[in-house]
């Protein structure tokens, strides 16, 4: 692996870079906000965390949704057909907002029983109702602007993306800040501050992310085209669309039995693991910038049949994750002390955090590379194949490896990180060996066409 830069690493980083930035930011922005929300105590923060896997089991309809059309948006992108990638838009938009729509009210009616289902303990239970009453109504509009973006980054524009998405955060955060404590002519609501200033800031975003594309005329749509799919975009969107929505069901699916298993071992270590979480998720964003960037690449690449651009782009994409990852272990190696105690000013569970915060730097590498790996076998063609084994190490083995080194095994919070780790490093070993597999198999097509 060569540690050069040509125009294709620049090519690569001008569209990894901006996804990368928006999401650093996105989950610093979302740190702020535990920040504050870590200021009303361990109770307020275990309400918070509580909703958020269930938040990302919605998610799940709707990020699938998004990669689908990004892959699909992305062809079109290769060979400079953004009139049918606006068809495309205008005939899955409808739908998807109607679907998402019936889902989130189904999901609200049930929140009680949803969120005691995760472990939610009687201390804090009505916190995180309060919480996440409102805070269901800022998933849905997230899940409808997925949908408008998908699009958008198909076409590279992720520059466009993290300046709106950007905005909408700030945004967020500014409201947080005055609905939180109470600040000039505002009460202080507390969580159900937090969850309203979100609303505020993803009706932002979606505004915002609505005026680029009609700038950038992603809204020209032809009268002709229907505003209901046709059986043909039915059968281009479906089969990427479900083996997607499979690998993150797969996952979901994973990290709520994380979440629940975590969550039985009581407030103040859910909250230690709630924060180590958004510690963990700093990294975890970022990486989805090279994710993205490989996926667009790769997809373009196959759009215009170029077999060397693919090869280009897939050792562009894997150099540069393992520098990033490098650069993550490093700094979380460093300043571990120093980010737990951002979120828990009083200490509470410090040495535990240490102990966490160490696994979770070495696990950047895998986790970076299985990121970057899937997302060019997404492109590729080969969805399936990483859902597949998201779901044999996710919401298999995950769960059964972390209840054992929790709980029979005796290792408790430590051992929710050690399996995580051991999950990670099973789906960066399975991504490595299918996309050598599919590089060998390009090649062996090349060479029977040259013969």
């Amino acid at each position: 692996m060569t540690i050069g830069f040509d125009c294709h690493d620049k090519k690569y980083l001008k569209i990894a870079m901006p996804a990368s930035v928006e999401s650093l930011c996105m989950i610093l922005l979302a740190s702020a906000d535990m920040i504050m929300v870590g200021t009303l105590g361990a109770e307020a923060i275990a309400a918070v965390s509580i909703f958020m896997q269930p938040r990302l089991v919605l998610f799940c309809f709707s990020r699938s949704a998004a990669a689908a059309l990004t892959l699909l948006a992305s062809r079109y992108a290769g060979r400079g057909e953004r009139i049918e990638a606006a068809d495309l838009l205008k005939q899955m938009l409808g739908v998807s907002c109607a679907f998402f729509m019936v889902l989130h009210l189904v999901f609200w009616y049930f929140l009680q029983d949803i969120l005691t289902l995760m472990g939610a303990e009687p201390d804090y239970i009505s916190l995180a109702m309060e919480y996440a009453n409102i805070a269901t109504a800022a998933a849905y509009i997230s899940s409808v602007t997925y949908v408008l973006q998908a699009i958008q980054l198909g076409f590279g524009k992720t520059t466009e993306i993290m300046r709106t998405n950007l905005i909408g955060n700030g945004v967020n955060i500014a409201a947080n800040f005055f609905l939180i404590f109470g600040i000039g002519p505002f009460p202080a609501m507390g969580v159900a501050g937090a969850a309203l200033g979100t609303v505020i800031g993803t009706l932002s975003t979606i505004a915002m992310t609505c005026a680029e594309m009609k700038k950038e005329e992603f809204f020209a749509w032809r009268k002709e085209c229907r505003w209901f799919p046709t059986r043909e975009r039915w059968k281009s969107f479906m089969p990427v669309y479900l083996s997607v929505f499979s690998e993150q069901g797969c996952e979901r699916a994973g990290m709520v039995l994380f979440t629940r298993i975590a969550a039985g071992l009581g407030t103040v270590p859910f909250a230690v693991h709630s924060i180590c979480m958004n510690i963990a998720d700093i990294y975890y964003d970022f990486a989805q910038g090279p994710g993205k960037a490989s996926m667009v690449l790769a997809g373009q690449a196959c759009g215009k049949k170029d077999v060397n651009e693919w090869h280009t782009y897939r050792n562009v994409g894997v150099k540069l994750t393992f520098i990033f990852s490098a650069i993550s272990c490093v700094l979380t190696i460093l300043f571990h002390d120093e980010l737990y105690l951002l979120f828990m000013p009083d200490g509470r569970g410090i040495e535990l955090a240490a102990v966490v915060l160490i696994i979770r730097a070495f696990v950047s590498f895998p986790e970076g590379h299985a990121i970057t790996c899937a997302s060019i076998l997404r492109a590729s063609g080969q969805t399936a194949s990483v859902a597949a084994y998201s779901f044999i190490s996710v919401t298999i083995l995950r769960p059964i490896i972390t209840w054992l080194l929790t709980y029979p095994l005796g290792f408790g919070l430590i051992g929710c990180w050690m399996a995580l780790a051991i999950d990670q490093t099973t789906r960066g070993t399975c991504a490595t060996v299918l996309l050598r597999r599919l590089h060998n198999r390009i090649h062996e097509e090349m060479e029977k066409k040259l013969g």
